[in-house]
């Protein structure tokens, strides 16, 4: 045993003769499974996995012991399971000196594990099993596999199948128990406990040879619909309760709907749990394959009273915030709880239900001391309900529980809960890709380089700026973060840089950002990665992963890097600002390289990408800010990736500030009218905000194909601007209303674009026809010229000087 780990490490650490690639891709691990207390050979499949450095595992209980490289596409890795590995679902991710891949599990069940064998598509030749045993098999178009096993009278026969749970692809499966003859004894296809997954279990009616079947429920298999079957005589319970519990305590559950009966179980609450936590029936030795839930909370609790079903027979609850547990324990059963709240007091009341995985679709109704009704709901992101409301008096008030379809049962369970509406501040990863949660979802950061994020925030019932930190990172690797995350943004972004000397290395980290302001409460909260392993185009995720702990990892330098110039130049409203940004190319790397803004400030606009040529080494970046944008300064940087000989990579900028200021100068256009071959002054009145010094540059734009004008020049303080434009005899006929102004103002040995005047109108008309009538006739030079006949208004004026 020493001498085989002593090998594995070897095998790590010897050089492989492949360089390393970037942006490893873990597609399949085999087998999906293990038991506790074993030593277990991973096989890899996947590409560029080059120079592995380690297995990162999510949950503890697996123990990575080494590597040992196959080919291209396959690597062998050993680890070792703990006697007591909790049971179920273990996501990891594969990191090298290139990346880490994106998140994959494996799964631990209590039994060991034996292939599916073909042919088994008949009742007549099924596969032979027993008890005890968990099946790994595929469930291809149209097959059906059918397996085997004799049981005795008496006897629990239990069945679960993950299936959906194993990641890789749609996998609706549906799994039934046949009797000697063939009959079915149970079914299932989908299931409250397991979602998309199924389960049956039933008490063995007589002595024979009983089948269970599995398959895709329409028969659309795939060969990536990977299953393991569980069979034996576990517990398999549908409910259980109470289903909460608090920190740190010893709780006693009775777990429901098992066809052997309730079973009973003491649970010790660890004092730093919250939210949901995984609770595993237990007899004779053997645990159900996957968890009921329970929620972990502080809040004092009570248990329905029955009966119940009206308002004046209602369950009281504790002071605010506090619970109630209950169960629609029979059809059309209706539940009453009581609370006391204070006016204006803002409450948030929610049943949890099915995120108990409890077969129970809840609706709520909020009704007066009298019993009328005042506000209700059903579903709200969910097959759960939650009302927020603010009281309107002071007094006793009623919660109504029932299923919407007016289903009960033993299972039903549920828990109300009446809270205080508190503040609370958290952050998430981007969505990078469309039906993609896992892109970008791990920090990988070069050596001697960056990696840039945006990060979005989630804030309810919270005002004020915020702070975000990190609690822990990789040796030699700093979080660059702006010096505000102001009130209002939605996002921010964030840069981490490591060291030209940074070791390889790599970890799950936690992070945290603060409320911060004087009149802001001490809230702060994590920042929380959610993987969807299977998520299907408008229909959502069918099989989620979350973590408060994020992958990041130091990996080996990129063959570029980026650097976003610094100029002091302010953008303005309606204005335009170009940021330059050059790369510095690595050891003759001459690929193209795609740049992207992770995030942009509030009122700038800016292209999805803009992209650096394989024989350029710089790009502009054009920035749009639109008429409401405030004042302000932040923080921006460029992401940049690119498609190398060894994978894909991703290497950022460093920030640099983004000033937004008032305009300098602002103006209108009056209305321009001339006929087509007549030229016409256009004329601007400017406004000044801020003086500047030097020349600035105007041009009229939006000019009619067949106008032409040139820019001009003017300095602080000029009122008036006067375009000559030149209109050719063929410029086009109509009122043009998309002329504006763009100015160049000098600031500091730069210009500051401005886009004013928006609006300005040109209309071009045809020339007016001559008048038909007597011949012109000729001027005689020695008679007066005829005097223009005065309009009645300069006649007034005339008028008006003469008097005395």
């Amino acid at each position: 045993m020493r001498t085989s780990l002593i090998l594995w490490t070897l095998l790590v650490a010897l050089p492989t003769s492949a360089i390393a690639s970037f942006t490893p891709k873990l597609n399949l691990i085999l087998p999906r499974g293990a038991m506790p207390g074993e030593e277990v050979t991973l096989q890899l499949i996947g590409e560029r996995m080059e120079e592995p450095q380690a297995l990162m595992f999510h949950r503890p209980g697996i123990e990575f012991l080494g590597f040992e490289p196959k080919d291209e596409k396959r690597l062998l890795a050993k680890v070792k399971i703990a006697a007591d590995a909790p049971l179920g679902e273990h996501p990891m991710r594969l990191r090298t000196a290139g990346g880490i891949s994106y998140l994959r599990s494996i799964w631990i069940g209590q039994f060991p594990t034996v292939a599916e064998k073909e042919p088994n598509n008949e009742f007549g030749s099924p596969q032979k099993i027993e008890l005890g045993q968990t099946i790994q098999g595929v469930a291809d178009l149209e097959d059906v596999d059918h397996f085997t096993v004799s049981l005795r009278k008496g006897q629990v026969l239990s069945v679960e199948i993950e299936a959906m749970r194993l990641g890789r692809r749609f996998f609706d499966a549906y799994i039934a128990i046949l009797d000697p003859k063939g009959f079915e004894l149970a079914a299932c296809d989908d299931s409250a406990l397991l979602r998309t997954d199924s389960f049956a279990s039933i008490i063995v009616p007589e002595d024979g040879e009983y089948q269970v079947v599995v398959r895709e429920a329409a028969y659309e298999g795939h060969p990536a619909c990977q299953y393991r079957l569980h069979v034996g005589s576990f517990p398999r319970p549908t409910g259980v309760f109470p289903p909460s519990a608090k920190p740190g305590e010893t709780v006693s559950l009775k777990f429901i709907g098992d066809p052997a009966g309730d079973l009973e179980g003491s649970f010790a609450i660890p004092a730093d749990a919250e939210g949901l936590f995984a609770v595993h029936a237990e007899r004779d030795g053997l645990k159900s394959p996957s968890p009921n839930w329970i929620t972990v909370s502080p809040l004092e609790t009570v248990a329905e009273v029955e009966p119940n079903p009206h308002h004046k027979q209602a369950t009281a609850l504790p002071a605010l915030p506090s619970a109630a547990n209950g169960v629609l324990d029979a059809a059309d059963d209706t539940d009453f709880f009581r609370f006391t709240a204070k006016k204006n007091q803002n409450l948030e009341i929610r049943v949890l239900g099915r995120a108990l995985r409890s077969p129970i679709d809840p609706t709520l109704s909020l009704r007066d001391g009298n019993g009328k009704y005042l506000e209700g709901n059903d579903d709200q992101d969910s097959l759960d309900s939650v009302l927020k409301w603010r009281c309107p008096e002071d007094g006793d008030y009623h919660v109504m529980i029932r299923d919407k379809l007016g289903r009960g049962g033993p299972d039903y369970v549920y828990r109300l809960e009446v809270l205080t509406r508190e503040p609370s501040i958290s952050v998430s990863l981007p969505l990078a890709e469309r039906n993609n949660s896992q892109e970008q979802k791990m920090i990988c950061v070069p050596q001697g380089g960056r990696y840039a994020t945006a990060l979005n925030i989630t804030r309810a019932n919270l005002g004020g700026d915020a702070r975000f930190e990190a609690l822990s990172l990789p040796e030699g690797v700093t979080l660059h973060v702006p010096p505000r995350i102001p009130r209002g943004t939605t996002n921010f972004p964030v840069v981490f840089e490591a060291t030209a000397e940074a070791p390889i290395a790599g970890g799950f980290h936690p992070f945290r950002i603060h409320a911060t302001g004087d009149k802001v409460p001490p809230v702060h909260g994590p920042l929380r990665e959610t993987i969807h392993l299977v998520e299907i185009n408008n229909q959502g995720p069918y099989h989620t992963v979350d973590s408060e702990k994020i992958a990041v990892g130091v990996i080996k330098q990129a063959p570029f890097t980026l650097t976003l110039e610094s100029h002091p130049a302010p953008i303005v409203p309606q204005g335009v600002k170009k940021l330059k940004i050059t790369v510095n190319r690595r050891d003759g790397f001459k690929k193209p390289i795609t740049l992207r803004l992770p995030w942009k400030p509030p009122g700038i606009g800016a292209p999805d990408t803009v992209k650096i040529e394989a024989d350029k080494q710089e790009a502009h970046y054009e920035l749009n800010a639109n008429a409401e944008i405030e004042p302000g300064e932040w923080q921006v940087v460029v992401q940049g990736s690119a498609e190398t000989d060894a994978g894909p990579v991703l290497s950022s900028s460093g920030f640099a500030p983004l000033v937004v200021k008032g305009r300098f100068v602002t103006g209108t256009i009056a209305l321009g009218a001339t006929e087509q071959g007549k030229d016409v002054a256009v004329v601007a009145t400017l406004e000044h905000a801020e003086a500047f010094e030097g020349k600035a540059r105007a041009e009229l734009i939006g000019l009619p194909h067949g106008t032409s004008t040139e820019a001009i020049e003017f300095d602080h303080g000029t009122e008036q601007l006067t375009f000559p434009v030149k209109v050719a005899k063929d410029a086009t006929v109509g009122k043009h209303s998309g002329l504006f102004l763009r100015i160049h103002v000098p600031f500091q040995g730069e210009t500051v674009l401005h886009q004013t005047a928006q609006g300005g109108t040109l209309r071009i008309d045809k020339p007016r026809p001559a008048v038909a009538g007597k011949p012109k006739e000729t001027k005689d030079p020695a008679k007066p010229a005829a005097k223009k006949p005065l309009s009645r208004l300069e006649q007034l004026r005339q008028q008006a000087k003469s008097e005395p």
